[in-house]
């Protein structure tokens, strides 16, 4: 443990006790508060309820709001959330980046307001970018904007932040989180960096993130400490004393960590200005594990402190494969600057086949353009791609509508199901529902095409035997049976193939069009267009890459830093 008392309630215990500030013995709380100044810096694209809902959060901290410069970054949003925030809150600054380049910002002179903010912070600044940077290039516009502002020359040196807060716009925050966040950074001036305990926004009494570590042997991150780390021994035993590190168990005091989440780090300005800002490559994600990294590198503390609540919405919710496509490509990036070179060279080659093989089985399985995504994860980190990725696969449209345009919307069409899942043969139902009520409301109910459901063996099928169901093609995980149910298909091949949520194990060998549905938003789809001369396509390209790759491994040589961005 890291030296400060805390009590742990029975496992039994679900519901979050209230949560207190936690100061050491030597600190006392003005020295924790006043005078010290904290800089905010919060990204924000199309979420201005969001991040109204934040600004008013940050109004209610117990830590001296009059102490708070908060900088909110608008990543080029198209929603309003420029004008919505002035109208509200009445910034005293309004500053326009004109930049193409996150880490090149070229700062407009500011609009300057008259009179205070209407939240009482200490000030208030928008910056508006000219073009979205993603999460990464935000907080670097922000960080900049802190450097040369707010930490400039002009300003009085009491008036300069001693920390700078990095907040997400879609959480909710307790009034505690920044006292106890500065609680723990005043117990030791070698901490570079505190986080937060993250609990899910949808169930309050569950934690779905503390502590996070790096295995430095394999560049693998998860909320265990792996074997031979540092802090193996301690953390196996906070664990099994509080009933583990998610869920709903009663969590107090802070832990030593490598990695802290950006959704609410808080980040002393020192330190900052040694280690450097974001790397300017990665757009979103990694980009926080990285500058945990960086910082440990440079002889400071990570540290989590479990009081320090925010609420968010797991990651994993909002997974997709463009988003897939950064985390991958960027903790690639991650292990070129922190591994030593032989450890990457042992490491690397791992990666790279386990990317090319989830790009070779996205193929196979009906699902070309999360394929070819997945395989620029590999090509692009390799060739030095950064920022955006350029193409996301085909636009979302409406799903009825996007059927009618495949001309699939005919009692001749036959749509197959893919369904490894139980959750997906409801959704296949509730799709075909939808579908006729929408065909019977056109008048036009006989243009009801014919569905198949793919299922696996192993999944609770109890809809098969109700009369009027669709077919069912039964398969099961071995390659044998998947070709052999290839057969069944053989004298009509579907037209179409539907795909839930990018998760499909049969490889339906022919067929017209895959229909991509993302379960968050069901009556929208991707469509993309199947055969032969595509997927060979991307074959090929899954074979440059991989030589691209092996002559990347060859020819590895140590890291060197970009300057202050990376």
């Amino acid at each position: 443990m890291d030296g400060l008392v805390t009590t742990i309630a029975p496992q039994s215990t679900l519901v979050q006790k209230p949560i207190e500030v936690l100061l050491p013995a030597s600190v006392n709380e003005s020295q924790v508060q006043a005078p010290t100044r904290v800089a905010v810096i919060i990204i924000t694209w199309n979420r201005k309820g969001y991040v109204t809902n934040v600004m008013r959060a940050l109004s209610r901290q117990t830590f001296p709001p009059s102490q708070l410069d908060v900088v909110v970054v608008d990543n080029a949003g198209t929603d309003g959330t420029l004008d919505h925030l002035r109208e509200q809150f009445h910034p005293e600054r309004v500053v326009f980046n004109d930049a193409t380049l996150a880490h090149e910002p070229r700062f407009r002179e500011p609009i300057e307001q008259a009179g205070g903010n209407s939240l009482g912070l200490g000030s208030l600044t928008l910056v508006r970018n000219a073009t979205n940077f993603g999460g990464c290039g935000g907080f670097n516009t922000g960080f900049a904007y802190v450097d040369s502002v707010l930490d400039g020359a002009a300003r009085p040196a009491g008036e300069r932040p001693s920390f700078v807060w990095l907040v997400d716009d879609d959480i909710d925050l307790p009034e505690t989180t920044l006292a106890n966040l500065m609680a723990t950074m005043a117990r030791d001036e070698n901490i570079g960096l505190v986080g937060s305990r993250t609990m899910d926004i949808n169930n309050r009494a569950s934690t779905i993130e503390t502590t996070i570590y790096f295995d430095p042997t394999t560049g693998l991150m998860g909320d265990e400490a792996p074997r031979g780390h540092r802090l193996e021994q301690s953390h196996r035993e906070w664990a099994a004393k509080v009933g583990g590190t998610r869920g709903e168990h009663y969590y107090s005091g802070s832990r030593d960590v490598d990695i802290v989440s950006a959704c609410s780090m808080l980040a002393r300005w020192s330190g900052v200005k040694k280690v450097g800002f974001w790397d300017y490559r990665y757009f979103i994600y990694c980009d926080d594990a990285d500058w945990c990294l960086r910082f440990a590198k440079a002889g400071y503390r990570v540290v989590l402190s479990l009081d320090a609540v925010v609420y968010h919405t797991p990651w994993h919710h909002k997974l997709t494969p463009a988003r897939a496509y950064y985390a991958m490509r960027n903790i690639l990036w991650v292990l070129r600057k922190v591994l030593p070179l032989e450890t990457q060279k042992r490491a690397l080659p791992g990666w790279f086949r386990r990317i090319l093989w989830e790009a070779g089985k996205a193929l196979v399985y009906r699902r070309l353009f999360a394929a070819e995504i997945a395989r620029r994860q590999l090509d692009d980190m390799v060739r030095g791609r950064w920022g955006k990725l350029d193409d996301e696969g085909p636009a979302f449209g409406d799903l009825f509508e996007t059927m009618r345009s495949a001309k699939l919307l005919t009692p001749k069409a036959t749509i197959a199901v893919m369904c490894p899942r139980a959750d997906m043969i409801a959704w296949g139902d509730e799709l075909r529902a939808t579908l006729e009520a929408k065909l019977k409301a056109a008048g036009c109910a006989e243009n009801m095409p014919r569905f198949v459901y793919v299922v696996r063996n192993d999944v609770a099928d109890p809809g098969a035997s109700v009369p009027g169901a669709p077919k069912r093609v039964v398969y099961s995980s071995r390659i044998r049976s998947k070709l052999r149910r290839q057969l069944e298909f053989f004298e009509h091949w579907p037209d179409a193939a539907i795909v839930f949520d990018h998760t499909n194990d049969f490889p339906l060998v022919y067929t017209g069009w895959n229909i991509h549905i993302d379960r968050r938003q069901p009556a929208r789809a991707q469509i993309e267009w199947d055969g032969w001369i595509p997927r060979l396509t991307i074959a090929a390209k899954l074979a440059m890459t991989g030589f691209r790759a092996w002559r990347f491994w060859k020819n590895l040589s140590p890291y060197e830093s970009k300057g202050r961005y990376g």
